[in-house]
């Protein structure tokens, strides 16, 4: 008999309860599989809501979505579009919805589980998907579905090997046996799907009960106290840097949902913020399920709701040809994200929550605003928003020096208890010098007693300021020095200093200048790093990946590119006919490579000794680099970052939903994926002013909020920007 969770009896007394579908399965399941598999129903999975899914340790797991449908009420059309008979709408098809499931699984929910993915393919297939059609027996299914599109190969290669089709009539064990084929394996386990994936995903959709002794003892202030204690309906909390609002809004949550009893919906803007929120609420001395709270990105919501609620996120791909990215986003924004008459049509089958609480309010726009409280909060529920109007990085709508929402009043949290107090007097200097005309200045720096929160502190802190004329013109240029002197600047403080990796973080404005110095500071100093995007070495691996996929239908080593055999060779890998271990190895000499060429002969010793590693020499890999240079220049452009941004960003989505400060290493990111962080000591890059007219708007606020995300020690990093260098080198001064 397998086991269910949460039991059968606790699943009956659901408040929604489930269909006579979703019963009859579960039902079969229990009484039909063995004990080693574990069937959980309406599993935690952070927003998303997949019906069942069947895991067995060492074999897999099975996503089923549930539909109770009558087929004769649907039909598709030449695009495999689900259409309702006699309606003029479409609905999201079920195989796209618990394929969704199955590719957030990956690519948002469980860390590691997409760069695994991307280094081999094959990893993607120990979770498998199929759909149960309560109401229709397997021939009509396949009458519906299969047999219509049997002309097309692309299809039927992409139901073969991705999703599988219940009838009422396969609920016997010799048909649905079939259906798990590898999870019900008896000769052998899946080689991929690994004891510690396995507790990952378990711990993932069964979350655990936070103990009170897993809390700390949080001296909140008075001001504190009665945000987190409040029964408000409605409350908006304006809260300076540093103030504690986090910290106050993860408390709130956990009382919240004690009083309610009911699930807590936690937004962002930032998607990094996930993490530092979990870690806040367990902070928190109070018993509660993991299971009540939901905390996402808006962005990330609303993609959940959209494939929970069946709604086709359709891209008309003639209509954008040609857009800008502005007008791209601007298409989704009005179709989807903006649009509150869609989900008002879809109120009566939306999951509403208890609890809704916003951090970063002045990120949202204000139809976000609208949505989330008019469609998805429950009557009578709690609605409160946290923000930072100076912290307005998107240049959001704002009344009278305010951040503009849908809630009446507010209340100040004005104490910073993050930084120093030359921090603090920095961030009040910059305030009145570039924000005197925009915003409200605030008073955090003035003396006050040490309370609240236990993190006040007598340290003074430092700030330095270094100037690099022309750095970014010479990067611009390819010219070595400027990422040199990044390094020289940041490497060295942190050995002078005796600052530890783990307390370094790095901050700038550009990816294309954080990833270069990511590889540069890795191969200098053979320390790692923990970045928000792709490294160098990844790009190479995903176009190598492809490569990869498409070879291995038809035996990898007779079709892929004569140079990548060639490498296979020189580095003795083709012995073991691995493919993966060929393009790990040449992404990472590659790589080397990269920085060889643009900085001289600086990384000579460092390919060398990689070299040897892999069982070649550097001369007989310069000799293979310099033979076939003009192929390798043509594979870097066929796969190079841009053509490859769909996946890119997915990877940076993955880092940024799994970042976590206390790695061990230092941290480079931008700004505006750093929001809501802190960190001890804080190398600030300030670039030139973007090209980009909506970021030169905003680039007071992207400024102001680098430097506040520090605590003790300041290094700001002038990039060549003589426009802000007057104005910042008097500003630091003016602190000293």
């Amino acid at each position: 008999m397998a086991t269910l969770f949460p039991s059968y009896e606790d699943i009956l007394k659901f408040k929604i309860k489930p269909t006579k579908g979703e019963i009859i399965l579960l039902n079969f399941l229990r009484d039909n599989l063995h004990q080693s598999f574990e069937v959980y129903f309406n599993p935690y999975m952070n927003g998303d809501r997949p019906d069942i899914i069947i895991m067995r340790k060492g074999y897999g797991l099975l996503i089923i979505e549930v539909k109770d449908w009558n087929l004769d009420s649907y039909e598709l059309d030449d695009r495999k579009n689900w259409k309702v008979k006699n309606g003029d709408f479409t609905i999201k098809s079920p195989i796209q919805q618990v394929q969704k499931y199955k590719t957030n699984l990956f690519e948002l929910h469980i860390d590691k589980l997409l760069e695994i993915k991307i280094k081999d393919f094959r990893n993607f297939n120990f979770v498998n998907t199929a759909v149960y059609f309560h109401n229709a027996q397997k021939t009509e299914i396949e009458a519906f579905l299969v047999k219509p599109f049997e002309h097309d190969r692309k299809y039927m290669d992409f139901l073969k090997y991705n999703v599988k089709f219940i009838g009422i009539d396969d609920l016997n064990k010799p048909d649905f046996y079939e259906i798990l084929h590898d999870l019900n394996s008896t000769s052998w386990k899946s080689k991929l799907f690994t004891d510690d994936i396995y507790t990952s995903i378990r711990r993932f959709i069964k979350p655990s009960i936070h103990l009170l002794d897993q809390g700390k003892d949080i001296p909140y202030s008075k001001k504190q106290r009665e945000i987190i204690y409040s029964d408000k309906k409605e409350q908006r909390i304006k809260g300076v840097v540093g103030s504690g609002k986090t910290t106050v809004l993860a408390a709130r949550a956990v009382q919240a949902h004690k009083r309610t009893g009911g699930k807590v919906l936690i937004l962002t803007y930032n998607i990094t913020l996930k993490n530092f929120l979990l870690d806040r609420i367990n902070d928190v001395r109070e018993k509660f399920d993991w299971n009540n709270f939901i905390i996402m990105n808006y962005h990330l919501f609303i993609n959940a709701e959209l494939n929970n609620l069946g709604i086709p996120f359709e891209i008309d791909s003639n209509l954008l040809k040609g857009k800008s990215e502005e007008e791209t986003t601007k298409y989704f924004e009005e179709k989807y994200y903006s649009n509150k008459e869609l989900f008002i049509k879809m109120k009566h089958e939306i999951k509403q929550y208890d609890v809704i609480l916003i951090d970063e309010i002045q990120d949202y726009k204000r139809p976000w605003m609208e949505i989330i409280k008019e469609c998805f909060l429950a009557n009578g529920g709690e609605y409160v928003l946290f923000g930072d109007v100076k912290q307005n990085v998107y240049n959001n709508q704002t009344e009278g020096k305010d951040v503009s929402t849908n809630v009446k009043g507010v209340i100040e949290l004005k104490r910073c208890f993050r930084s120093d107090f030359k921090i603090k007097d920095l961030a009040i200097n910059y305030q009145k010098e570039i924000f005197k005309n925009k915003y409200e200045i605030d008073t955090f720096n003035e003396p006050f007693k040490p309370l609240e929160l236990g993190l006040e502190t007598d340290k003074l802190g430092s700030i330095n300021y270094i100037f690099l004329p022309n750095a970014y013109e010479n990067y611009s240029d390819n010219s070595s020095s400027s990422i040199r002197s990044l390094y020289e600047i940041i490497h060295k403080n942190a050995i002078n200093k005796n600052i530890p990796q783990n307390d370094i973080t790095v901050l700038g404005h550009t990816i294309d200048l954080l990833k270069d110095f990511d590889a540069y500071y890795r191969y200098s100093s053979n320390e790692r790093t923990n970045t928000m995007f792709e490294s160098n070495e990844l790009v190479y691996r995903m176009g190598f990946n492809f490569i990869k996929t498409t070879g291995e239908q038809k035996g990898w080593q007779n079709n892929v590119p004569d140079w990548i055999r060639v490498a296979s060779r020189l580095m003795k890998t083709d012995k073991f006919k691995k493919p993966n271990d060929t393009y790990k190895q040449l992404s990472i000499l590659l790589s080397i490579q990269d920085l060889r060429e643009t900085h001289n002969s600086k990384f000579d010793e460092k390919l060398k000794w990689q070299a040897e590693k892999y069982k070649t020499t550097y001369d007989g890999f310069i000799n293979f680099y310099n033979t076939y240079k003009e192929k390798i220049n043509e594979f870097r452009n066929l796969f190079s970052p841009k053509k490859q941004s769909g996946n890119i960003e997915k990877v940076r989505k993955n880092k940024k939903l799994h970042f976590r400060m206390n790695s061990g290493t230092i941290k480079i990111s931008t700004v505006h994926s750093f929001k809501g962080w802190e960190s001890d000591t804080l190398f600030l890059i300030m670039e030139d002013k973007y090209d980009n007219e909506k970021s030169r708007k905003t680039f007071d606020e992207i400024l102001y909020t680098g430097l506040t995300r520090c605590k003790s020690n300041l290094i700001l990093i002038n990039f060549g920007n003589s426009d802000y260098h007057h104005k910042m080198d008097s500003i630091v001064k003016h602190v000293k």
